[in-house]
């Protein structure tokens, strides 16, 4: 049965994309049929994650009803399928994301994981996304305001019926002032999936349009994000979460 996710946070600034991405590509890479779809429709940034050209068909074509959604999804060289949404302003003219539910049960069959990665905030868009979708993903940072804005989240979640499958707690820095994960998890009411701190390698991942678990699959940040993915699909699978030392790496290379 396929199952539609959608990746979902409060507020920008997150990493909310950043997750879908390397939650699809780390899917994918278990062997799970999967597919991407921006339903950001002002900003929409998740092509330029993966590296997608400029392409002819977009999800504001299917939602438009001017291409069926196969027509719009574009194969990653991973094996990973990606919707992308389109950049231009024009795009925005006579879509509508109340739409999307009809366009998501046309990706219903086939894939395993449908993910959904919403606009940010809790405009129309990433309402119906939400409502759209058989469960949730949050995604936060480690501090007051985003996990305040992350509860509004599970609320509009549990509101439409959407299960909510945990949280995971990105662009950690281990800052003092930072909420530990109790306290996140006391607040939103849900399981922490992982905790995936911030890398100067995630965003060199993202500087040649690339999934860190592609670009640094041996890096402790990429197999944070497989450990979550390994939870979402309930795959046997530990990740060595624990950044390695200079002696630990030329072990491993000679290894």
């Amino acid at each position: 049965m396929t199952r539609l996710i959608c990746v979902s946070s409060g507020k920008g600034g997150t990493g909310k994309t950043t997750v879908t991405s390397n939650l699809g590509a780390a899917l994918t890479q278990f062997g799970a049929d999967t597919i991407v779809l921006d339903a950001n429709l002002t900003n929409p940034n998740l092509g330029f994650h993966l590296g997608i050209p400029l392409y002819p068909n977009t999800l504001h074509d299917v939602l438009k009803g001017e291409a069926h959604i196969t027509e719009a999804m574009y194969i990653h060289n991973s094996g990973l399928r990606v919707v992308p949404a389109g950049l231009s302003i024009e795009d925005l003219v006579d879509t509508s994301p109340e739409n999307l539910s009809d366009v998501l049960l046309d990706t219903v069959g086939e894939p395993e994981f449908v993910l959904v990665d919403s606009a940010a905030g809790l405009g129309n868009e990433s309402i119906s996304a939400i409502e759209a979708s058989d469960e949730t993903l949050i995604v936060t940072n480690p501090n007051l305001p985003a996990v305040t804005d992350a509860l509004k989240t599970v609320n509009v979640a549990e509101e439409a019926g959407t299960d909510v499958l945990g949280v995971v707690v990105n662009r950690k820095n281990d800052h003092e002032s930072e909420l530990q994960k109790d306290e996140v998890e006391s607040m939103l009411g849900y399981e922490v999936i992982m905790d995936v701190p911030e890398h100067e390698k995630v965003q060199e991942a993202l500087s040649v349009k690339k999934p860190i678990v592609h670009h640094e699959p041996e890096h402790h940040v990429s197999e944070r994000f497989r450990g979550v993915a390994a939870h979402v699909a309930g795959v046997d699978y530990e990740p060595e979460i624990e950044e390695k030392g200079i002696f630990q790496k030329l072990l491993g290379r000679i290894r």
